[in-house]
């Protein structure tokens, strides 16, 4: 059984040819991939040897070993332009996603993207539109377990030759998210942000966070929810 992450990134795949998956670990993406029809072949990729030989004893044990290859690697240096038509990249910082995609540009802009971030969601986006990427996309995941609830949101992206419109400040932090879950989200998100002003003292840093305290009020009014107070939000 699958978790509602991958279920979700394994939606965002479609259809592909060719379906690369970096920092695969036990490779249960691609495998669910092949399994379910999504891709011909796979590559599962990782800069580790322990996870790699665990993703290598589970692709034999789906039955896949003729399907899915495994490759030992630094992000997209294993690929050759052109080989994989669909990317995904899950479960690492955003900045370390950026880094991936500058190092090997003529990989990444031949392929659909599909990114799950843990962190610095926004630097991301930036990221994605100043290097000519169009954010096709925003899916939000919402997992519960007894120990804990948490929220990711996955990215889908391709190259352009089209000029991109700059999103305002507002979009790049909160996105363009459609999802049921997104006012759970924007919650979960005022908390976190509340607690972040109580814990600093730079004056600056306490305007920006209160910046954003008020475009999440200002999402939840477009949502037709009415802004409350910090207390009863």
């Amino acid at each position: 059984m699958i978790s509602p992450r991958l279920k979700e990134m394994l939606e965002a795949v479609g259809q592909c040819r060719v379906l690369a998956d970096i920092g695969t670990d036990h490779a249960y993406l691609p495998i669910e991939a092949i399994r379910a029809g999504f891709c011909e072949t796979a590559i599962a990729c990782d800069i580790v040897h322990g996870p790699l030989k665990m993703a290598e004893f589970n692709i034999r044990a789906a039955g896949f070993a003729g399907r899915i290859e495994t490759r030992l690697g630094d992000g997209l240096q294993p690929l050759a332009p052109n080989e994989a038509d669909c990317i995904t990249i899950a479960g690492m910082g955003g900045k370390n996603i950026m880094h991936i995609l500058s190092a090997a540009p003529q990989t990444a802009e031949n392929a659909r993207l599909i990114l799950q971030p843990q962190h610095d969601l926004e630097d991301l986006r930036r990221f994605l539109h100043a290097n000519s990427y169009n954010i096709l996309e925003e899916k939000l995941v919402h997992e519960k377990s007894k120990k804990q609830s948490r929220f990711y949101v996955i990215l889908i992206a391709s190259y352009t030759t089209d000029l991109i419109t700059p999103w305002t400040d507002a979009d790049y932090f909160l996105g363009q998210i459609n999802s049921p879950h997104l006012h759970e989200y924007l919650r979960e998100k005022h908390r976190k942000i509340s607690g972040y002003i109580n814990s600093v003292s730079d004056i600056s840093a306490q305007k920006l966070a209160q910046q954003r305290l008020e475009w999440i009020y200002e999402k939840l009014e477009d949502l037709g929810v009415p802004p409350q107070t910090p207390q009863t939000f």
